[in-house]
């Protein structure tokens, strides 16, 4: 394990948190073959229960942050596979009611008691699950976790627990990502369509 675990008075700690109006945004890509809304209750995920018993939506607070999340995974990759492309979509959600949720990120770790490990290590993701199921079950009962994300730190992201489910609602759709607002996000990391 790399990075501090939760510790034993977490739920006593009072973290930094970001109160999320209703009607705001969220972005996301996501795998078109599926519903965009969609609270993973795998154990693969970063901030996934570590034992499935809750599901995680992940999504940004803006676009390029949703771009960075999906498509810049592999670092130093410059070039998107056509039929990666293809297999993606895009979707702007709203929050129908406010969330409320955890800052696990500026001076939020440090009230909390972790570091930036927790959100920006790669696998295996035991820390981070860890902190998921521990900040699932704090008493303040948030509707999930704001962190930056690992490919552009100066994005926020978000991982929603599945007690939000009735509070995400589709804005916006759409399957075709070959077009030029999706390219022009792609310019700001200087990625291409692979040849």
């Amino acid at each position: 394990m790399s990075g501090p675990l939760p510790p034993p008075d977490l739920h006593e700690r009072r973290p930094d948190l970001i109160d999320f109006p209703t009607g705001d945004k969220l972005y996301r890509f996501y795998t078109a073959q599926w519903e965009p809304i969609f609270f993973d209750r795998s154990t693969i995920g970063r901030f996934n229960a570590p034992d499935g018993s809750y599901g995680v939506l992940y999504a940004a607070k803006t676009l390029a942050g949703a771009f960075a999340e999906t498509f810049l995974r592999t670092p130093g990759r410059t070039l998107i596979d056509l039929e990666f492309l293809q297999r993606k979509a895009y979707v702007r959600l709203a929050a129908s009611r406010k969330l409320t949720l955890i800052r696990l990120a500026g001076p939020g770790l440090a009230r909390l008691g972790a570091t930036a490990e927790v959100t920006h290590r790669g696998l295996p993701y035991d820390v981070a699950q860890a902190w998921s199921a521990a900040l699932f079950r704090h008493p303040i009962a948030a509707d999930g976790i704001a962190y930056h994300a690992r490919h552009d730190d100066a994005e926020l992201c978000y991982a929603l627990f599945d007690r939000a489910v009735g509070a995400i609602v589709e804005d916006v759709r759409e399957g075709d990502l070959d077009q030029d607002w999706f390219w022009q996000i792609a310019d700001r990391y200087r990625v291409g369509l692979a040849p």
